[in-house]
């Protein structure tokens, strides 16, 4: 395990290489149902207001080698942000609201509208990593997988607050 301040990380359990992924979404998928990421993401997005999708972006290029640097965090970020905060954020909080109320729901249409929201959330979010996708706009491999991975995700969580989200990336991407 990976002290939460080490900066550089100590190296981790070697792993296998990982699986070519060309696309984000595609690995975005794999990698967000493995156990343990859904919700080391879904904290640090409820936590630190971090982007759920800057983060898997930040991963699928760790996982192939490229090391992020803050000009370029900051790049992709800016465009996307306002997709995110105008479209993503307001589906995603209908959704969550639909859960519990306002009256009438929850109930079974209400269930089924937020059925509909969340597909709607998803599809938003396929398209702000169509945008990520692009960014940078020339990628470097210069540097090991996870040690990029780990690099990357330093860049978007604070010191003593990545652990949990950096391990469960490397277990999801390295170790399937």
């Amino acid at each position: 395990m990976m002290p939460e301040d080490d900066w550089p990380p100590a190296p981790m359990v070697p792993a296998a290489s990982p699986a070519p992924w060309n696309s984000l979404w595609d690995f975005s998928l794999a990698v967000y149902a493995a156990p343990g990421v859904a919700e080391a993401c879904l904290r640090a997005q409820d936590q630190y207001g971090l982007d759920v999708n800057l983060i898997l972006w930040a991963a699928w290029l760790g996982a192939n080698g490229h090391r992020l640097t803050g000009p370029e965090l900051a790049a992709a970020a800016s465009a996307t942000d306002a997709w995110r905060r105008e479209v993503v954020q307001p589906l995603r909080a209908v959704r969550r609201r639909l859960k519990n109320g306002p009256p009438p729901a929850p109930n079974a249409a209400s269930t089924a509208l937020r059925e509909q929201v969340q597909a709607a959330e998803l599809a938003a979010e396929r398209q702000q990593q169509e945008m990520l996708q692009a960014f940078p706009p020339r990628q470097r491999l210069e540097a090991t997988p996870e040690l990029a991975l780990a690099a990357n995700i330093a860049l978007l969580l604070p010191a003593g607050n990545r652990r949990a989200v950096t391990e469960a990336l490397h277990a999801a991407i390295f170790n399937p």
